[in-house]
């Protein structure tokens, strides 16, 4: 074999080479195309609870010593003794309440804070000057010198964003009095761990004394 058919040769075996080689990749199968999962869809809204304020409200201390720009001329007789006939009443505290200012109201005597203190020790503690507004007080007189208070009520739909506070604020002008409005629905709220819900009735007395 000359020169030249071996040239030819070669080049035809080449060409054979090449043609198999294109085969081989237009047979090969195609990969699979890559499946995209959906994206989620969102989950709906939930409603935001309010929390109630957790942390009690600690009033401001209070003297005992009487302001006598309030009580000039008034003497100070000291604490008399107990009435036979009287029964206990409770006495919801003001927010500008002292113990000698509540015993010259109830009492028409200063020193009967004393007894007052006495007759609550368990609830005030060991302090007689740090007393909470909006609290009861036990108190005794006579029946016939008691007034009894009644209470309406109307209720209030909370709204988004609401809190007891906000409420107290907005039906008393007072933000203090979440503790009452707590206590005339603490049915309900206790079994929501005291969260509030938009939609959600609360009891509101229309007078506090």
């Amino acid at each position: 074999m000359n020169a030249k058919n071996i040239i030819i040769f070669s080049l035809g075996s080449l060409i054979a080479l090449g043609g198999c080689a294109k085969e081989a990749v237009e047979e090969s199968p195609a990969p699979e195309e890559a499946i995209v999962a959906p994206a989620p869809e969102p989950e709906p809204e939930e409603i935001t609870e309010m929390p109630v304020i957790e942390q009690p409200v600690q009033a401001p201390p209070q003297e005992m010593i009487i302001p006598q720009s309030e009580f000039q001329g008034i003497e100070q007789e000291p604490a008399g003794t107990l009435h036979p006939d009287s029964v206990s009443y409770l006495y919801m505290i003001r927010r500008d309440d002292y113990l000698t200012k509540i015993a010259f109201n109830e009492y028409g005597n200063p020193n009967e804070w004393r007894r007052i203190y006495q007759w609550n020790r368990d609830r005030i503690g060991d302090d007689p000057n740090l007393i909470y507004p909006y609290n009861d007080l036990e108190l005794f007189k006579p029946e016939s010198e008691i007034e009894p208070v009644e209470y309406d009520y109307i209720i209030h739909e909370v709204t988004a964003g609401e809190t007891l506070w906000s409420i107290a604020s907005q039906e008393y002008g007072d933000e203090l009095v979440w503790i009452i409005i707590f206590w005339d629905n603490e049915d309900v709220l206790s079994t929501r761990q005291g969260l509030l819900k938009p939609g959600m009735e609360l009891r509101i007395r229309t007078r506090l004394f």
